[in-house]
């Protein structure tokens, strides 16, 4: 992790956003499929909301302390940890763009008009700075949702029918922010559903099977290709093996099938190549990502996909 995101953070927690002006954005995303078009719609608030929403930024971010660690496909979503990635490599700088155009986009005049967005954003800004703040919709912030649920209300000693209310529901955490170049993630799962990284996890899977078939130390890399299809998960696992990169050094790939050798682990080593077969299909993928390790401890073997070397004495001295 590089010391400009830990700057950023810093700065992020030490500012005081009361004089910030704030604004409220709902997204709409479209079409179904990828490359996908985000519209968005101004939205009036009233200072009351503004000094709430600044509220929810302070006790989720500034108020909190947080480990920075750097956005991977293979991350578990974050809970005392922030995952950091530079805001140009998402699809929110169309969002921003977006945003971007001010008053050139309208603004939402009726209730319907929110009830099929996508996500909303908040935009904080003060002397050319810019937080933005998103949430993804979903069905428990869905106005829709909140109209099925018959939510009601007690004002001025009655109910209230939320349907007489035209009620949009907002929820106290926000997804991700993006501050100064650098996206700070606090939901992984939102924020890769928001941001089209189920296509960024394609376009690396078809990549890597594209190296594998070129390197020939697979006897076939088609039941791969099959087993993975559309899984996200299995999506995940393969591209997270080509961020790690271990398979593109051949004494990587000499070792593993040695070790799966004197081991007596089950892949089938036949004429110098890893035969695929479906039934060892996760062991494949797993010693590719050096997904098995040993404890130094009691020399347990384990899979673990959450890796973090570990420095040695004097290293670095």
């Amino acid at each position: 992790m590089s010391g400009k995101e830990a700057q950023r953070l810093k700065k992020l927690k030490a500012t005081d956003l009361a004089p910030w002006a704030t604004s409220f954005w709902v997204v709409h995303r479209k079409p179904a499929q990828a490359p996908f078009v985000y519209n968005v719609l101004r939205v009036s608030i009233d200072k009351k909301l503004e000094r709430r929403l600044k509220r929810y930024v302070k006790a989720q971010v500034q108020d909190r302390e947080f480990r920075l660690e750097p956005y991977d496909f293979s991350n578990a979503d974050p809970g005392e940890s922030l995952l950091t990635l530079d805001a140009d490599t998402t699809d929110f700088t169309k969002v921003r763009d977006a945003i971007g155009q001010g008053f050139d986009n309208p603004r939402a005049k009726s209730h319907a008009e929110l009830l099929g967005s996508f996500a909303y954003v908040v935009l904080f800004e003060k002397d050319g700075e810019h937080l933005y703040a998103w949430s993804k919709i979903n069905t428990l912030n869905s106005p829709r949702k909140a109209v099925r649920t018959k939510t009601l209300y007690f004002q001025d000693q009655k109910l209230v029918d939320v349907e007489d209310e035209e009620v949009f529901m907002i929820d106290p955490r926000f997804d991700f922010f993006v501050f100064a170049g650098t996206t700070f993630i606090a939901s992984k799962s939102a924020f890769e559903s928001s941001m089209n990284f189920r296509e960024g996890m394609k376009a690396k899977s078809r990549e890597l099977l594209e190296e594998f078939a070129s390197m020939a130390f697979l006897s076939d890399v088609e039941p791969i290709r099959a087993y993975v299809g559309e899984n996200q998960h299995h999506l995940r696992k393969l591209a997270a093996i080509k961020n790690a990169g271990y398979y593109s050094s051949p004494t990587y790939i000499e070792r593993l099938m040695r070790v799966c050798r004197d081991e007596g682990w089950n892949l089938k080593i036949e004429g110098g190549k890893i035969v695929v077969e479906e039934e060892t299909m996760d062991l494949l993928l797993k010693l590719l990502n050096n997904d098995r390790l040993r404890s130094p401890i009691n020399d347990e073997v384990f899979d673990s996909s959450a890796k973090k070397a570990v420095s040695q004495p004097g290293a670095g001295a």
